[in-house]
Parts: C-alpha cells; structure tokens; sequence
C-alpha cells in the first residue's frame, strides 16, 4: 500500500556523544541522502557524562569512512594520537607455551582467489606458520614496519591497515569536524524526560530548561541505553553462557624512550582467566586485562595485569591507582530499532573487543541507517524489520567468530579455559562448520551472507593459527606453492622498502605541522 501524505523524515536527533554519537553524526551528514533531502542532524551531549574509552582498534574499513566524511589522514594520525595497525597478534590462546604465537592479518592470503592456501598448508605442515607462507603480516609485524610509504597517498595501502587511536581524542576530532564542516548541531544538556506521541514514538527528548524534538531518535547513550532500553524495555540478548568475559581493567603505560618502536598490530595474550590487550600507540600503550567475574576477582584481574606490565621492558613503570575498570553485560538487542528509535554503539551490545568490533559496528550500522535513511513516517516499521534482521545476523557472526577462538583451544589450565573452551555453549551454527571442516577446509559455500563480518580468510588464519587440521583436506593445489615463492619475494620487497612505523608517524606529524 502507498502512502502519498505520510510525513517526511526531516530530522534525527542523536542522543549521546562519545566516538558512537560523532561517528554516526558525521556518517549520516555526509551521505548523499540526508544532503539531497536537508535532513537536520542534532546530536545532544550531556556535560555530566564523559566518555567511556580505553583505547580502540579500527578495521580497514574506518579508512573509507574517514575518508568519505572528509577528514585528511594526517590530521586523524596527529589529533587521535593514532598509529597503524596490520593485524592482531595472540599469545598462548592455543597453549600455555612461549612459543605459541600467531597471527591475524587484514591481508588476505596469497592465491586465495586461484586455490586453495589452506588445504596446501594442511596437507604440507611446514614449519612456517599460515600467516607466513601466504602474507607479509608477519614479517612486517616482527619488524615494527609501517603499512605504506611517506608518498602513499591519504588511505591508500601497500599492506592493509586500519589504525589505533586514543578513543577520547577521536570523538572530540569528530566533534569538532561535524560542527565545523557537517553542519550538525550540538546541544548540551542533561535529558530527564523522552516524551512520546498517542503512537509510541519518541515525539522529543527533555529537561527542565529545554525540549528538543525530532522525527528519528538514535540512542548513542551507551551502556545506559536511555532510550532502546530504559524508555522502550528491549533487554540483551545475553551471551554470558557462551562468552562469559564481562569485565576489564584498564591502564594507560608510558614508553621508556621515545625511540620505542610502535607495534604494528594489537597484541592479545591469553591469561588463566581471559587475555589481556596491547594496544601501541606513538605516546604511550593502553593494556588491559578482560576477564569473567565469574572466575576471577578483581584483585587477582589486577595483579595480572600489573604482572604484564613489570614484565614488559618497553613500557615505564605504571601507577596502579590510575587502572580503570569496565563492567560490561556481553550481548546485543534483538531489536535495535523500535518505532523511531535506532541503537548504534554500546547501547545496541557490546562484547569482549577480542577482534575491535565495537567501531566497526557503529560504522556498519550508521551506514546502514544512511544509506536506507526513511524518507516518511510509514518507511519505519518496514525498514526496522529489515534492519534488525541484518544487524542479528552480524552480531551472531561476531559472537561465533570470537567463539571459535576459544574451543579451539587446548588449555585446560583453569576452571575459565574448561568451560569456555567447552563447545557445548558454542552455537548450532558453529557447532556444524566445526563437524564440516574436520574433514574439509572451510569454504565460501559456508558463507549465506553478501557482507559478511568476518571473511573467509579470517576463518583461515584463526583455524591454522590454533593448529586445526582437517582429517582429510583433500588434493591440495600445488598452484599454491607458487603463491607461496611469490609471498616470500613480496615479504623481502616490503620489509626493504617500507619505513619503521615511529619513522612513519613521526614524518606524517612533521609534515602536517609544517603545512
């Protein structure tokens, strides 16, 4: 049926600032969509909440959009504090060896769209890793090299990255951008009241001093979830049972010299009871120590985390007062649009930030948004459908992919590595890649989704990584010991031609400074 008189969609009020609510302002003011109709975006922030952030990692995807919002990199490399970051690196997820290391680039492997990289690996067992025989990653992660040149252009690529950033200086760089550059409207106040119309939509949000109207609500508003979840009663779809981690400790750590090479990827170390994140930015790291409360108390979390540090020869002794906890319930909203409410951020999920999901999410779901932006008020309940439905589906993926990593372990070595490692609480869906690839490597026919969250080769890299090994992987193509030779000379090209990271970062500086 159509609608010829439904109201326009003429304003989004975005409830919450923070890296959620300026990266969704600045994704939806600069979409064609909101430009071509002189669609209002407001965004209110209230003074009496900081901002939560801890340090994030990005996907290469924040490339593009930083790009597509107007901002130059070196202007994101200076004001975020930022650096670049090719992949992670795990310690002793598979065992409690030192020598258990692996890797997970943003490359794709060598040849994957020709043969089949992982058969060949499985059936040949060299002492080469995956990730070495088919990428650069690991090379240039030893070696603390930059993924580019100082004449690569803005966001372009020699090796794939997407970068490390203090969280704090990223949201103030994008509120100062979208005020400046978007046209978005900030307002400051401390909203009391979310009034709604006779049809249960959010009519406009309030105090005592202030009314602000508008015709589509996004509630950025965090953990609170002041809208999607206070106002509208949608809970989480809890993944305690399956992800049981839902706490951190938190601390920033000076370098000792400011010639300290700056890690090229996210380091995370499994410990007895969780991992603990490495995050290498130009100034100074950001570590942390995720655990589950269920097995572990804070005291013994802390003296992890202190443990890692004291033992970590880069870093300048830390003081313990400065350590900030996070508490966090792991899950996501079935529903995150209801009537005109949209949750993007913490207040639609989080979950441990095992793989850095939680920008991506907001980027995925604020494009998402722009690029299906309602043009009336009868679009709502059909879109919300199809949006809940597609964002489900992105974070069953998420909650499977960081699955994976536990029940493919072997530590055995607490009562936490048992019972998480235990596929039991893994979902159906995992449960049967993992019968499948037993006697098969994994394959695009695995994949029902045009824009998967996790590609093919991330599957790859975390399966070979933690040693799993199909019983019969079939005839593996020989091609691929071409790709193979090819790899080893695009390695020996890269790690001779491409700058150390610091010697990157500190050039990009230099140059902006002077322009």
């Amino acid at each position: 049926m159509v609608h010829e008189n439904s109201p326009a969609i003429q304003s989004v009020v975005i409830m919450g600032g923070g890296a959620a609510g300026w990266l969704t302002a600045a994704i939806l003011a600069s979409s064609a969509a909101v430009k071509a109709r002189n669609v209002k975006i407001t965004l209110i922030e209230s003074p009496d909440v900081g901002i939560l952030g801890v340090g994030e990692g990005t996907w290469p995807t924040m490339r593009d959009t930083l790009r597509k919002i107007g901002l130059d990199e070196a202007t994101v490399i200076r004001q975020c504090d930022a650096s670049f970051k090719q992949g992670t690196c795990f310690n002793q997820w598979h065992h409690t060896g030192t020598d258990d290391t692996y890797y997970h680039p943003f490359e794709l492997p060598a040849g994957m769209f020709d043969t089949d990289p992982m058969a060949w690996w499985a059936a040949h067992r060299s002492n080469s890793s995956f990730a070495e025989l088919f990428t650069a990653h690991p090379q240039l992660s030893q070696a603390a090299k930059a993924p580019k040149q100082p004449q690569t252009p803005d966001y372009a690529a020699v090796a794939n990255y997407g970068y490390h950033l203090d969280a704090h200086k990223f949201a103030n760089l994008l509120k100062q951008h979208c005020q400046q550059y978007l046209g978005v409207q900030l307002i400051s106040m401390h909203v009391t009241d979310i009034i709604s119309n006779e049809s249960g939509d959010i009519h406009s949000l309030a105090n005592e001093a202030q009314t602000v109207p508008g015709d589509l609500f996004v509630d950025c508003s965090g953990f609170s979830a002041q809208l999607i979840g206070q106002h509208y009663q949608i809970s989480l779809q809890d993944q305690a049972s399956v992800l049981p981690n839902d706490s951190a400790l938190a601390i920033q750590a000076r370098y000792v010299s400011n010639e300290t090479p700056i890690a090229s990827n996210t380091h995370s170390t499994a410990h007895a009871n969780g991992w603990l994140w490495d995050i290498a930015l130009p100034h100074r790291k950001g570590v942390g120590c995720v655990y589950s409360s269920q097995y572990c108390d804070e005291a013994t979390a802390r003296a992890t985390l202190l443990d890692y540090l004291e033992r970590d020869t880069t870093t300048a002794p830390v003081d313990e007062a400065d350590i900030r906890k996070l508490s966090f319930t792991p899950g996501y909203r079935k529903t995150p649009w209801v009537k005109n409410c949209i949750a993007i951020g913490g207040s639609a999920g989080f979950l441990e930030p095992l793989e850095a999901s939680a920008l991506v999410m907001i980027e995925l779901a604020a494009s998402k948004l722009a690029a299906q932006l309602p043009a009336c008020r009868n679009n709502l309940a059909p879109l919300a459908r199809q949006y809940n439905q597609s964002m489900v589906a992105k974070w069953q993926r998420i909650v499977d992919f960081l699955k994976l990593h536990y029940v493919l372990s072997d530590r055995r070595d607490s009562a936490y590595w048992r019972a998480v490692s235990n596929t039991s609480s893994a979902s159906e869906q995992l449960n049967d890649w993992l019968c499948l690839w037993q006697h098969r490597t994994p394959n695009l026919h695995d994949f029902c989704y045009q824009d998967e969250i996790f590609p093919l080769a991330s599957y790859w890299f975390i399966l070979c990584g933690m040693n799993f090994v199909p019983q019969s992987p079939g005839n593996p193509d020989e091609q691929a010991q071409t790709w193979v030779q090819k790899n080893r000379q695009r390695s020996r090209q890269l790690l001779a031609g491409l700058p150390g990271n610091r010697q990157l970062i500190e050039h990009i500086i230099k140059q902006n400074n002077q322009g």
